[in-house]
């Protein structure tokens, strides 16, 4: 429902495929599963193997993956219930998924069918003039930064809720629908703000303008 660089399915959700002799070919998962489970599932085979056993693999301790072999091989259900889309202190934005439900908080960023709450299109198209037109001027020479701040929290406290299952697109927004889900949900969202760090963003430096190197990105920076 949106593209890279937003919180809509468009910018988070994608497709994958898995090629192995271990696995019969031609099936089709839907389960939930997230880019982190795969270093529980990756060590789990290399411990115990694809078998089923009652070997338990490493232990991580506390980390946000989780085994998924048995879902892959379509003998169970997903390992997990939700995950942590994003959690994003400088822009005051955050967002979650608990099985079928998804919850939006503040500016989840710009989707085509459902655009962010409150925002004047009309004064970013006036600030992307004042950078005559350049994104990188735009971007990184304060202008992006304040429509992102103004942005942020202008919409702080907005809660958006879909049903991604029935509602794949992200169209129908139903938080005023299930407030028990929304308040669940939320309480669950700061457990995961509470384990957060502080950010390490450093400022954005010009040098690195891909314009200065042929017009492609490449480190500019001199090694130690």
């Amino acid at each position: 429902s949106s593209g890279i660089n937003a919180e809509y399915g468009g910018g988070i959700r994608s497709a994958s495929f898995i090629h192995s002799p271990l696995l019969q070919g031609g099936n089709v998962n839907s389960e939930l599963m997230h880019v982190t489970d795969w270093l529980p599932t990756i060590t789990h085979l290399g411990a115990c193997g694809v078998e089923p056993s009652n070997c338990t693999g490493p232990s991580f301790d506390d980390i946000d993956g989780v085994n998924q072999w048995n879902t892959i091989i379509r003998e169970s259900k997903s390992a997990r219930s939700e995950f942590l889309v994003n959690y994003d202190q400088s822009d005051n934005n955050a967002a979650i998924r608990m099985g079928k439900w998804k919850l939006l908080q503040g500016n989840p960023g710009r989707g085509p069918w459902v655009p962010p709450p409150e925002i004047n299109y009309r004064q970013y198209k006036e600030h992307m003039s004042k950078a005559g037109g350049d994104p990188w001027k735009f971007e990184y020479g304060g202008e992006m930064e304040r429509m992102s701040r103004w942005a942020s929290h202008a919409n702080k406290g907005k809660i958006q809720l879909y049903d991604v299952e029935s509602d794949p697109y992200e169209k129908n927004e139903v938080s005023k629908d299930n407030p028990t889900v929304v308040k669940t949900m939320l309480e669950r969202l700061q457990v995961h703000k509470d384990k957060a760090v502080p950010p390490g963003n450093k400022d954005s430096d010009p040098k690195g303008n891909p314009k200065y190197f042929g017009g492609v990105w490449t480190p500019w920076l001199d090694t130690c």
